[in-house]
């Protein structure tokens, strides 16, 4: 189960949008601010792996 699923009324289809976008811009972010920003490379990070969780 998806966190939060019970609480937001969007379908499978509105859920997979939103994970690709998340998927998108943690993709970026990681890579982007490695050096300059360890903390948004870190949330990137934590981002992308609650993603693959989800598959």
């Amino acid at each position: 189960m998806r966190m939060h699923d019970d609480q937001v009324d969007v379908d499978d289809a509105t859920w997979a949008r939103g994970r690709g976008w998340a998927l998108a811009q943690a993709i970026g972010c990681l890579a982007y601010y490695v050096d300059t920003n360890p903390v948004m490379s870190a949330t990137a990070r934590h981002t992308l792996a609650a993603i693959l969780r989800e598959c």
